[in-house]
């Protein structure tokens, strides 16, 4: 795994007990995982956590993944956030978003980290073509080695391009 250096949790930001306690439950997984958050706020009265997954070739040195979590007191949500910038809700009738309620604190950090710690361990690769597009630019399409689903391309391809020229992994 592709260790993440980032700013850790604030504790002194938080606006509750509850966010405290959730911040808290974070930060022993994180601690017991070796993995970091790479930011946290407040945002419409909730606390968003992000941790980005990137490639970190120094050629492509591009994020692949936001996974969120968004905590408002005494419920939890997290999936994959599309926008890689937090312009939307999570929602949690789109695919890979689920939402939790009713439960202990401990309980909700412990559902998110879980989440987290499979989401960062997803095998990525890179699918790569060697014939430049419209524009000059050699495609690249990054997608989970596990599903094939895409998360992040470069490049513009036809279906004339046919199969990449290399599969390089990634994240493994």
């Amino acid at each position: 795994m592709i260790p993440v250096f980032a700013p850790r949790f604030d504790l002194d930001e938080c606006r509750s007990d509850a966010e405290r306690a959730f911040v808290e439950a974070l930060h022993a997984r994180a601690d017991a995982g070796g993995w970091f958050a790479d930011s946290w706020r407040v945002w419409d009265d909730r606390l968003t956590v992000s941790v980005c997954v990137c490639d970190s070739e120094p050629e492509y040195n591009c994020v692949l993944r936001t996974l969120r979590v968004d905590f408002d007191e005494g419920a939890v949500q997290f999936g994959p956030d599309e926008t890689h910038q937090f312009a939307t809700d999570l929602d949690p009738a789109r695919p890979g978003v689920s939402a939790l309620s009713g439960l202990p604190i401990v309980d909700l950090a412990a559902a998110a980290a879980d989440w987290l710690e499979r989401e960062i361990r997803r095998p990525i690769v890179r699918r790569e073509w060697d014939r430049p597009d419209c524009r000059g630019v050699a495609p690249r399409l990054w997608a989970l080695a596990d599903t094939g689903e895409s998360v992040t391309a470069r490049g513009q391809r036809t279906p004339d391009f046919g199969p990449p020229d290399r599969v390089v992994p990634v994240r493994r």
